[in-house]
């Protein structure tokens, strides 16, 4: 059957594009079975998108207390959620398409 596989991969999360890649490496004909994006949820929806959301959260935080880092800013200082929302977006892509 010219369609077998050697090795199904469920979940292209952390562990299971690394077991994929490293079966292709190993020669084996490889599948993914994955219901949405590659990359499972960590990098498009947990991990990776919170930390770049914190990390915006952090910087704002640091804008807000100038003072206390030896820097003075003149104007006020105000979040862009759609700005912030849409670089974590893009981070998640980013990381689901290398």
């Amino acid at each position: 059957m010219s369609n077998a596989y050697d090795v199904i991969i469920i979940g292209s999360g952390p562990g299971g594009y690394i077991a994929a890649i490293r079966a292709a490496q190993l020669g084996l004909k490889t599948a993914i079975v994955e219901r949405e994006h590659l990359a499972g949820i960590c990098s498009n929806w947990g991990c990776i998108p919170t930390k770049a959301l914190l990390r915006s959260a952090e910087i704002f935080h640091y804008a807000q207390h100038p003072g206390d880092y030896g820097v003075k800013i003149d104007g006020t200082v105000t979040p862009d959620l759609a700005a912030i929302v849409a670089r974590s977006r893009g981070i998640a892509q980013r990381m689901n398409g290398g």
